[in-house]
């Protein structure tokens, strides 16, 4: 989790990703950000309304997901990821 305390009055900044636990291929990223003197979600709500925004877009995927926690600033951009099926982690693919 990571906390920031800036000028913009941003209090957290948390993150989960949605993937396939036969695949462990990620689905959907989420973000949330809380701003000073807001209510922060708890970690279940927020893989609640991962879970629930994934499977409101069009061609979402069916079967089982599962949702993990990670820092908000673990996505490097331009690079791909899944999750590790042992230790439920992010994994860079290719480099």
């Amino acid at each position: 989790m990571s906390h920031t305390h800036s000028p913009a009055g941003i209090a957290s900044q948390k993150a989960c990703v949605v993937y396939d636990p036969t695949t462990w291929r990620i689905h959907h990223r989420h973000r949330v950000v809380t701003f000073a003197g807001g209510r922060e979600p708890t970690a279940e709500q927020i893989a609640a309304d991962a879970l629930h925004v994934l499977r409101r877009l069009p061609n979402a995927p069916v079967g089982e997901l599962h949702a993990i926690h990670v820092d908000h600033d673990a996505f490097e951009p331009g690079r791909r990821y899944r999750v590790d099926p042992d230790r439920k982690t992010l994994v860079a693919i290719g480099s």
